[in-house]
């Protein structure tokens, strides 16, 4: 997505910007319910793959037969890190310190979006201990922003005019999202009709016109006006259970399987789901789960919260602005799915700790495989099954 020229020139002020529960994050080590070390290849930087190549003792034997230096990764027995023990602990950790962890160990679960002069930092939802702290916040979550000296950097062909238009309109979804008077429906209808109209502007190369489009949506609010209007969009002819089925059967061939037994998990929980009879019966089932589970209202607008800030300006690079927005309220209501599928499986019982396997299992699919988010991405942007009017269905 992105196409960056650094030119080292005069210090200048690079933003950084995070979430405000960002620093609570501390690896959890040992006591983790899972490993953050298995499942995916770990690329190694350029500068510490010199640092392993020129290590001294008797780990380097280690070093040298456990990684793979043509493709820069480190080798994998059964899908795990070559130097993760038994104890889920990392021998490079141990053995050599951790001033020799490389950049993607060193850095996980933050992770980083870069615009020029602005580095978005979050807390990936893949990592256990950051779904937990995530999960578990109950007052609103805001971004905190600090400034840095830095080397002046240049972006080639950096939109500021659409990357201020980006900004300023994630400013309002996350402001609609947070939102508690208004149901969460109407809230996703109301970024959904957003974004719809903001990625109109933008292939018509018409984004003058956005800050005028944009206000308009403000002002008009989620009386009965836009709630007719949402119904005159919304597809009627499908039911919410069929387009969720449907939307599965898209989405889980095209992904590849990055952790054994994926699809064994959705198998389980969507079944225990979708087995009921028709439509009815499966609206009082998530109507059920969330009156016996209400810590879901939050944690639905934190995920949406999580997935808007993470990716929404990324669209700077490819246009792609409603493509983003669908994938964050897809993920989220997928979650829903799994969620209310769990609560079935386990006789009407759901935690914490349920959410968190969840979350953190289906970010590990989807944002751990560059193959994944990209497909993920494409079928938001080009299959029909998941249209605004679809979309507007299933809220």
């Amino acid at each position: 997505w992105k196409q960056k020229r650094n030119n080292q020139k005069a210090a200048e002020t690079m933003e950084f910007t995070f979430p405000n529960y960002y620093k609570e994050f501390s690896c959890i080590a040992g006591s983790c319910p899972d490993t953050c070390c298995a499942g995916w290849q770990i690329v190694i930087d350029n500068k510490t793959l010199k640092k392993y190549q020129h290590f001294k003792g008797p780990f380097h034997n280690r070093l040298h037969n456990d990684i793979d230096w043509k493709e820069h990764v480190f080798r994998q027995y059964n899908r795990r890190c070559a130097f993760l023990n038994e104890e889920n602990l990392c021998d490079i950790y141990t053995e050599a310190g951790p001033k020799m962890l490389c950049d993607t160990c060193r850095n996980y679960p933050r992770h980083i979006e870069e615009f020029e002069s602005l580095r978005e930092i979050s807390l990936s939802l893949s990592c256990p201990e950051a779904a937990r702290i995530l999960l578990s916040q109950k007052e609103k979550v805001h971004f905190v922003t600090i400034e840095k000296e830095a080397a002046e950097e240049t972006y080639d062909d950096f939109n500021y005019f659409l990357f201020t238009a980006l900004m300023d309109t994630r400013d309002l979804l996350i402001k609609i999202i947070q939102n508690r008077n208004v149901p969460i429906r109407k809230r996703l209808w109301k970024v959904l009709a957003i974004t719809h109209d903001f990625q109109l502007c933008l292939n018509k190369n018409e984004l003058f016109k956005w800050e005028e489009i944009r206000k308009r949506h403000e002002d008009s609010g989620f009386g009965k006006t836009f709630c007719d209007k949402v119904h005159s969009r919304m597809n009627t002819s499908d039911t919410s259970k069929d387009l969720f089925k449907n939307m599965w059967k898209t989405i889980v061939p095209e992904m590849e399987v990055l952790r054994p037994g994926w699809k064994e998990f959705l198998k389980e929980r969507l079944d225990s789901l979708y087995i009921s009879s028709g439509e009815n019966d499966y609206i009082y089932q998530k109507n059920e789960f969330d009156f016996y589970c209400p810590d879901w209202q939050i944690q639905e607008e934190q995920l949406l919260v999580y997935w808007i800030y993470t990716y929404f300006c990324g669209a700077v690079y490819d246009d792609e602005i409603f493509t983003k927005v669908k994938m964050a309220v897809v993920c989220t209501l997928f979650i829903h799915e799994l969620d209310v599928g769990t609560y079935l499986k386990n006789e009407h019982h759901f935690n914490l700790n349920d959410q968190i396997q969840i979350c953190y299992q289906f970010s590990r699919e989807l944002e751990h495989s560059d193959l994944n988010l990209n497909k993920f991405q494409e079928l938001m942007s080009e299959n029909n099954i998941f249209s605004f009017e679809n979309l507007l269905k299933i809220c």
